[in-house]
């Protein structure tokens, strides 16, 4: 059985300013088999004052939604938080059922330092 699996970005690895929000989104309607999420928050020399948290969501819409807060279109299903030690790394990997149309990762709430971020997914494209 071959499987055709493709990497995408969601959110290239990039600061993430004290009080921002990151956003990145896959339409996920064309993949036949799911795949796998890693995303990462690495603290800086100085930790933030307040924990920057991943969400993780899914939208259960046929064409993909704006980029959004958790609300009428987007579902959180995790969270994970990065903690307040200075360079301190949260690795975070979940897999991703088949079923899932589209998909967003949001990175949020630290306070007085910026953080480093990114979000990767391995798609399977085709499953035959």
């Amino acid at each position: 059985m071959a499987l055709a699996k493709n990497a995408r970005t969601i959110i290239s690895n990039q600061s993430n300013a004290a009080s921002a929000t990151i956003r990145g989104r896959l339409d996920l309607n064309g993949a036949q088999g799911g795949g796998f999420l890693t995303a990462s928050i690495v603290n800086g020399g100085t930790g933030p004052s307040a924990q920057c948290v991943c969400t993780v969501m899914v939208a259960h819409n046929a064409t993909l939604p704006a980029l959004g807060a958790a609300g009428a279109d987007w579902k959180t299903i995790a969270q994970f938080g990065g903690g307040l030690l200075a360079n301190f790394p949260t690795p975070i990997a979940l897999p991703i059922d088949p079923a899932i149309m589209c998909l967003q990762v949001e990175f949020t709430g630290n306070l007085t330092q910026a953080v480093t971020v990114e979000a990767f997914f391995s798609e399977l494209t085709t499953v035959g």
